[in-house]
């Protein structure tokens, strides 16, 4: 699943970046902070965290049900926003049968 992020204090924009969450342990670092993440499930763990001095923020987790969003959707964190768009990107997981003896469909 791909994820874009934006984090804001009121109007003005601190940070926005992406990542491509999957089944193993990941980590990011966008400017102001740093990101953990996986999917377990039906939800994605996401871990920001070592936020930057001038950000009064310390560990967020999120767990972000994989899905398709159809717009941005936000979370308050103390006095930020936390703006999120998730889209899925998963790879077909069983191909179609090529072989040239296979039977016709």
């Amino acid at each position: 699943m791909h994820v874009e992020l934006a984090l804001f204090d009121g109007d003005v924009l601190l940070e926005r970046g992406s990542i491509d969450v999957g089944v193993e342990n990941s980590y990011d670092h966008l400017q102001h902070f740093y990101i953990a993440h996986r999917i377990g499930g039906d939800a994605a763990k996401v871990v920001l965290s070592s936020f930057s001095p001038r950000i009064n923020l310390r560990t967020v987790t999120l767990d972000i049900p994989v899905h398709q969003s159809t717009d941005w959707e936000s979370i308050d964190l103390a006095g930020y926003t936390l703006a999120f768009r998730c889209s899925l990107n998963a790879q077909q997981s069983v191909q179609p049968d090529r072989r040239e003896d296979a039977a016709p469909g």
